[in-house]
């Protein structure tokens, strides 16, 4: 039963990790996806450098900015042509290409409504031409951002409130198979703290070894799918550490918990 007791917590801690692992590099793709989502103003060929340093500030103090790039004309068409090649550009005389500015946001479900408060503001600034803000696509994908976290914090919690239904139902059915030595230890006049002690001590012990085999078969899972998938992020260390910590709390807690049924 003792075998039973460690399987059963590493094999819910290791399903726990496995899923928690999966949904943090799904996250970290739509947020790299959102990463790439970015507001350009086009701004007119007068403009000067201090002009342009104070429309820099003022949109860098904006909430949900990440960072601002200024895009000179001679930069722009470098850009153009590492992109579609310079063929494009031969005969041209003059620079066509105006200056602009780069505005990267900060990724997030709110991320949709930083690019259109950026657009709002400065449609019909003196300084900006035109802007070109990806609003359909930045609101997907902060609507998909959004119902992924949603979901993904939902199933979490089922997934933790089913092991600890199935932890501490097997610890139970542990401590049931010795509830004669429960019986005898009360009989001789053992308080309840001194019997639930050696209980709870075990269970501390069964949790310890569960939790450390779960973090090691989860290590091992994951180094294997990541030969499959080269991009795939591994869990911090303090994840499987933390693996380890629960697996000792949900063991000794579980066996002090099926102990007081018997007192």
């Amino acid at each position: 039963m003792a075998f039973l007791s460690v399987a059963t917590i590493a094999g819910a801690l290791f399903v726990l990790g496995l899923f928690l692992t999966i949904a943090l590099n799904l996250h970290g793709v739509l947020a790299g996806v959102q990463e790439k989502i970015a507001v350009e103003l086009f701004l007119t060929d007068k403009v000067t450098k201090a002009q342009v340093s104070s429309v820099v500030e003022e949109i860098s103090a904006i909430e949900g900015v990440d960072r601002v790039e200024f895009i000179t004309k001679a930069d722009a068409m470098h850009r153009f042509s590492e992109k579609f090649g310079s063929r494009y550009l031969v005969g041209l005389s003059n620079n066509p290409f105006p200056p602009s500015i780069l505005v990267h946001l900060e990724s997030g479900t709110k991320l949709a409504g930083t690019a259109k408060s950026i657009a709002d503001k400065y449609t019909g600034h003196r300084y900006v031409t035109q802007i070109a803000v990806p609003g359909d696509v930045a609101k997907k994908l902060s609507d998909a951002l959004g119902i992924f976290m949603t979901l993904s914090i939902i199933w979490a919690l089922i997934l933790i409130f089913a092991a600890i239904l199935i932890i501490v139902n097997t610890i139970k059915l542990t401590i049931y198979s010795r509830r004669d030595s429960i019986n005898i230890m009360q009989l001789v006049g053992a308080t309840p703290s001194f019997i639930q002690r050696p209980f709870t001590i075990e269970g501390l012990f069964q949790g310890l070894l569960a939790g450390a085999l779960s973090s090691l078969a989860l290590y091992c899972a994951l180094m294997g799918m990541k030969k499959l998938v080269p991009t795939l992020s591994m869990p911090p260390i303090i994840l499987l550490y933390g693996f380890i910590l629960v697996g000792v709390i949900f063991g000794a807690l579980g066996s002090r918990l099926a102990v007081k049924r018997f007192l």
